[in-house]
This record gives C-alpha cells, structure tokens and sequence, in this order.
C-alpha cells in the first residue's frame, strides 16, 4: 500500500500556489484556501491541465452545512462554459465525498457569464454579499464606553474569548463562514491583521478585526447574549480609532455584509458606509 509523505503533500501544495500565483483570481487568498481552509485533496479541483484549480472550504462550513467553492487559479483569467459546466459536476460529486449538504456559489467576474448553467444544475438565489464604503468617518462623537467596559488586543491574552465572541456572534448567520480555533489563532498572528475585543468582567462582549493598511473591516460582532446594548456602535469608533483616528492612511473604510443582516446595514449607513457593489450568492442543496 502506498502512502504520501508530508514532504510530497508540501511540494504538491507549493506547486498548486504557483500555478494560482501565475494565473490568479482577484480578491483570492489562494495559499490559504488550499492551505488551511480546507480537509485535504479531496477537497482540491486540481485541474491544471485544463488551466484551472478550485477548492471546496469545507474547513469553514456554514451552519447550514453549506460549503463555498472558491476558483483560485484560472489559466488566461477566463471560464468557458464547457469548464464551469463540467466543474459544477465535479463539485457535486466532491460535495458527497466531504458529506457536505450544500454548495455556495458567489457569482463573481468569474461566474457572471454562467449563473444561467448555475442555475440548470439547481443553484438558487441565496442572499447578496454587499460589499459597503464610508469615504467620510464623521459620523459624530465617540460613544463613552459603560463603567467597567475597556478594549483590548485579541492576541494573544484574549484569543479564546475572541473565538467564542466570534462563534457567538456569527451563528446561524448567512454567508457567516467561520474557520476552526486553530486556523483563526493562527490567522491573527498575520502581519497587518489586527484583531481587539471589548472585554466586561472578564468576558468579550464584542469584537473588531482590520486589515492595515487597507482600512478594511474584516469583523464587526457582538457577542450573541448581547443584543440590545449598541455594542455594533462601540465596535464602528473603535474601528474609526484604529484606522482614521490613528493615520494608517487616506483610503477610505471598507467592510462586506449579507444583505440579509438588515440590522448591521442599518448600523453601517448610520456611520456613513454605502453600498458600492452586491456580489448575489447562490446555494445548491444535495
């Protein structure tokens, strides 16, 4: 019986990313979608030979055991109809070997000309992704922070209480796709990823994830026994704080949202954020 070492799986994956980095997709992390968000080969479309590699995140499955296909490499940056028709087939296939129970598909650039063979093989409106823009952070004062409530650095002291402020906050949310303990402690240690929790009684009550230098707002959550309490509004100055008050840079803030968190919309506009573009999300259920 013949086994594959670590150091063959290491090359086969180096040897993955450069074919994504030769041939890639926009807005596509491919050295952590095939890396780490992800169960192994048989959640890889290694399809080189016809110019294409596609994973399957089945690391980060939604709570309605949905799992995202990402396209992260793609020869000359173009999809025929021939290849996403034979993909989406592939997909269901790798779908029932993973035991996923459904598929999500965003319809990027990538998939824009074939939402209409999407849609033959059952894929079905799900929600938008709205990807939201505030080019004027004047929102008005800073909220004073309740008595006994203070900020701090997920990493590393508060690391486990970000996980679960995370998982809390996140849960049963569409479009809602949150990595494993491990890959989510490791994440935060990434250069430029800053991560901060608002901490009362020595528990997180809310959270903040950004990207320097590009100003984005990776997470805005509050923890799920939370409601009621404007933690969203708390969680938007400190991000305003940490990206404008401190002078990373002119760009303005960005952030994405479903369209189906209608009460986050509501606290993004009131900051001064606009949707700049609706990425529709499909979902094939096996």
């Amino acid at each position: 019986m013949s086994t594959t070492s670590s150091s063959e799986s290491s090359v086969a994956l180096e040897t993955l990313i450069g074919f994504c980095a030769a041939h890639p997709v926009p807005d596509t992390d491919a050295p952590r979608f095939l890396g780490r968000l992800n169960s192994g080969s048989r959640a890889i479309i290694d399809w080189r030979d016809r110019g294409i590699v596609a994973v399957l995140l089945d690391a980060v499955t939604a709570a309605n055991g949905a799992v995202p296909l990402e396209v992260v490499g793609l020869a000359d940056g173009k999809m025929t109809s021939a290849l996403a028709a034979d993909l989406l087939a592939e997909v269901a296939i790798r779908a029932a070997a993973l035991s996923a129970k459904a598929n999500e598909l965003a319809i990027t650039p990538v998939w824009a000309a074939h939402r209409a063979l999407a849609e033959e093989f059952g894929y079905r409106f799900s929600y938008g992704d709205c990807e939201m823009i505030c080019r004027n952070a004047n929102w008005g004062d800073d909220l004073p922070l309740p008595d006994g409530v203070a900020w701090r650095d997920a990493w590393p002291g508060w690391v486990e209480e970000y996980v679960r402020v995370l998982h809390s906050g996140f849960a049963d949310l569409p479009g809602a796709f949150v990595p494993r303990p491990e890959e989510i402690r490791r994440y935060l240690q990434q250069s430029g990823i800053r991560a901060r929790i608002l901490v009362e009684s020595g528990r997180g009550i809310g959270l903040l994830r950004y990207t320097e230098p590009d100003n984005y707002i990776n997470a805005v959550v509050r923890a799920g026994d939370q409601k009621g309490r404007g933690i969203g509004r708390l969680v938007m100055d400190e991000a305003r704080r940490c990206l404008i008050a401190n002078g990373n840079n002119d760009a303005p803030m960005t952030l994405s949202v479903v369209n189906t968190n209608t009460a986050a919309i509501e606290l993004y506009r009131r900051c001064n954020f606009e949707i700049d573009r609706e990425v529709a999300v499909l979902i094939r259920r096996f």
